[in-house]
């Protein structure tokens, strides 16, 4: 049986809690009990809790990833991007879902910053970066992937979707669609608001009228997408524009199976990972780099965990179009 706190007090000459506090880094201990604490520690093997083995340095070696929905293709594909990452440097990663709610994600940041996590990558879920300030110990390392928020003074690893949704709208416009629909995510999300402006200023380049009627925002993952589907077909749209992968797959999904009435559509959403059930000809694509964005993200942290002072970095990628009919080997990447 490996030994007990109390037997490596014991052997120090020294109380529990003055381990604990060597252990942990909670409390001065003088040099010379320190050292007969951590010589007690190697001569017993005693292995204290994981969460406080580099007693040492204060480290964990662990970083936090909050993500809003741990079942979505995309952001399994970011875990498992920045997981490597951080494997390849020691650390390990702990994973929070918070179904986009931020009342969960605040929650979780506030229990992992106790002395669980050394940082966090975060996908988040909240209006402002305030509202994480005020949870966070002062300084703690952050990494924001995916989402921007307002007020942010941490690194950031973003993709912009701008220009593959301007000229993926603009396809469907050259095929004669004037009646465009956009089925939008969370309304508050930043990738949200960016795609509408980007469909809204391709409809401008090209005079299509703009009808404010025509984007749908669904403001959870559980807002079923057919009735916004078919409410758009009915409100004579030929083109319908998904803002995300999960909305992608749904309204596939749903033309498939043959339960949306109007069936000569065109769609323009996002792929990922996931989508081998749907051939490239099903719609045209909008492509996010999201390996690469997870292996900056990941990068990002051990930056930030090595100088937590360092001025924050922004990085933004781009996201690429594929036009229906495209072959996997022809998908531009931006």
């Amino acid at each position: 049986m490996s030994a007990s706190i109390k037997e490596v007090a014991r052997l120090a000459g020294v109380s529990v809690a003055t381990v604990s506090h060597v252990i942990n880094g909670t409390r001065f201990v003088s040099d010379a009990t320190r050292s007969r604490v951590q010589s007690a520690i190697e001569t017993l093997q005693y292995s204290p809790n994981i969460l406080a083995r580099k007693f040492k340095t204060g480290s964990r070696d662990t970083v936090g990833f909050i993500v809003p929905d741990i079942a979505n293709g995309y952001f399994a594909t970011l875990i498992e991007e920045v997981e490597d990452v951080l494997q390849g440097r020691g650390f390990r990663l702990i994973v929070s879902n918070t179904r986009e709610n931020a009342a969960r994600e605040l929650d979780s940041l506030r229990m992992l910053s106790s002395g669980v996590v050394d940082g966090f990558v975060i996908a988040s879920a909240v209006d402002d970066y305030e509202d994480i300030a005020a949870v966070l110990p002062r300084n703690f390392p952050v990494v924001l992937i995916d989402r921007a928020l307002a007020h942010a003074p941490v690194d950031i690893v973003t993709t912009d979707n701008t220009d593959a949704i301007t000229e993926g709208v603009s396809a469907l416009i050259a095929h004669g669609h004037t009646r465009i629909g956009f089925m939008a995510s969370v309304r508050h999300l930043s990738t949200t608001a960016e795609r509408v402006r980007a469909y809204r200023s391709a409809l401008t380049k090209h005079s299509v009228p703009l009808d404010p009627t025509l984007v749908r925002y669904l403001e959870s993952m559980s807002d079923p997408v057919q009735p916004c589907a078919e409410s758009l077909m009915d409100a004579g749209c030929t083109a319908i524009v998904a803002s995300n992968n999960v909305l992608t797959s749904q309204l596939l999904a749903a033309f498939h199976a043959g339960t949306l009435s109007h069936r000569n559509v065109e769609i323009l959403g996002y792929r990922d990972p996931g989508y081998g059930a749907y051939p490239l000809d099903d719609a045209h694509w909008l492509e996010e780099p999201i390996g690469e964005m997870g292996r900056l993200a990941g990068e990002a942290i051990i930056r930030r965990l090595a100088d937590p002072l360092a001025r924050p970095q922004q990085t933004v990628l781009r996201a690429s179009y594929a036009p229906r009919g495209a072959t996997e080997a022809g998908v531009r990447r931006g």
